[in-house]
């Protein structure tokens, strides 16, 4: 439809000048910061970092642009009269709407689905690159599918964790394997654990020596890796950039290795509510505009619930990882904003009297 082409087309050029202005704030926060907090100054390193974080700044400063893009827009919309002319042709707010929220819709969705595979690529490198070239920070993050190998006059000695978290020093899967000469000679695997000093405390396990062709079920043993947590640090991951389908594995092998599994949860949560924060903002906006009939008046109330609905959506994220809150209970505000999102579509329907 022409007009639907219209209205998308005016709004686009609108969120992409006010997109050019973000990612022009987060250059100049990526340029102060490389040139004050790092202590080596290359083009290379200094590109990466760029690279890396422009992704991430335009994903966190999203909401803002669009909610600043869509009020320009209803300003125009108001000068040009735009909204007359669809009452006269008697379109629903919701229809008149349409090809913004469609807009705002994929734009949820392709963070969803960089929140899977572009997203915790980008925050890995610059995590790598932050701790290989700023000053030293707070050993925490979690290692996943590390293996290293430490070579004696006797043989090799071969480690595997699959997950090990730096905070609370927690181990899920380490293996252990032995060698002389080629010839395996001892292998141990522990399925939980923690990770103290150069020993690994294992709750339970199993360990096979081959020369003797015995196998048995360790309990509560410690053993001597000879490496530190802290030491696996800079192959570490912040839980906040693990990719979604990770962060759900990790919150159902907490139920039966002892750690919270509620912080994964929550995480998740909050990465789903962020990525949908384009269209609930956009339902919101629309709907206070129909409401108010009166710009003014809507930025007022928006800015007013603005806080509200960002505290709501962060809950999951911060209630499991900062007040040990169970996941359920902070789900609940999130659940109340997306109803309230859902009456908003059926109250735009219903006509520009609302």
């Amino acid at each position: 439809m022409l007009f639907d082409r219209f209205i998308l087309k005016s709004f686009l050029w609108i969120f992409l000048s006010v997109s050019v202005v973000g990612v022009f704030i987060v250059s100049l926060y990526a340029l102060a910061d490389f040139l004050v907090g790092f202590k080596v100054k290359q083009t290379r390193i200094a590109l990466e970092y760029f690279l890396n974080l422009l992704p991430l700044g335009f994903y966190y400063i999203s909401p803002l642009i669009l909610s600043v893009a869509l009020f320009v827009f209803l300003k125009r919309v108001i000068d040009r009269k735009i909204d007359l002319v669809a009452q006269s042709f008697t379109l629903s707010p919701f229809r008149f709407f349409l090809p913004i929220l469609t807009f705002s819709l994929l734009l949820s969705l392709l963070f969803l689905i960089g929140n899977q595979y572009l997203f915790p690529k980008n925050a890995k490198q610059l995590r790598f690159i932050e701790k290989t070239y700023k000053k030293k920070q707070k050993v925490e993050g979690i290692v996943r599918n590390f293996w290293f190998l430490k070579k004696t006059d006797e043989g090799n000695k071969y480690y595997f964790v699959e997950y090990l978290d730096l905070s609370s020093k927690r181990f899920a899967n380490f293996f252990f394997l032995s060698t002389e000469r080629l010839e395996p000679v001892e292998y141990i695997r522990a399925f939980a654990g923690t990770w103290l000093g150069t020993k690994v405390f294992i709750e339970k396990g199993f360990e096979y020596n081959f020369k003797r062709e015995q196998g048995r079920t360790l309990e509560s043993v410690s053993f001597e890796v000879g490496l530190e947590a802290k030491d696996l640090e800079l192959f570490a991951e912040t839980v906040d950039f693990l990719p979604l389908y990770d962060l759900y594995k990790l919150a159902e092998k907490g139920k039966y290795l002892g750690y919270n599994s509620d912080i994964y949860l929550g995480e998740t949560l909050f990465r789903v509510n962020f990525s949908l924060l384009p269209i609930v903002l956009s339902l919101f906006i629309f709907y206070l505009f129909v409401k108010t009939r009166n710009l003014k008046k809507a930025l007022i109330v928006f800015l007013i619930f603005l806080p509200i609905i960002w505290v709501a959506l962060m809950f999951p994220k911060v209630g499991t990882q900062k007040t040990n809150q169970p996941f359920l209970l902070t789900a609940i505000p999130s659940a109340i904003i997306y109803l309230i999102a859902l009456k908003g579509i059926y109250n735009l329907r219903k006509g520009f009297r609302v």
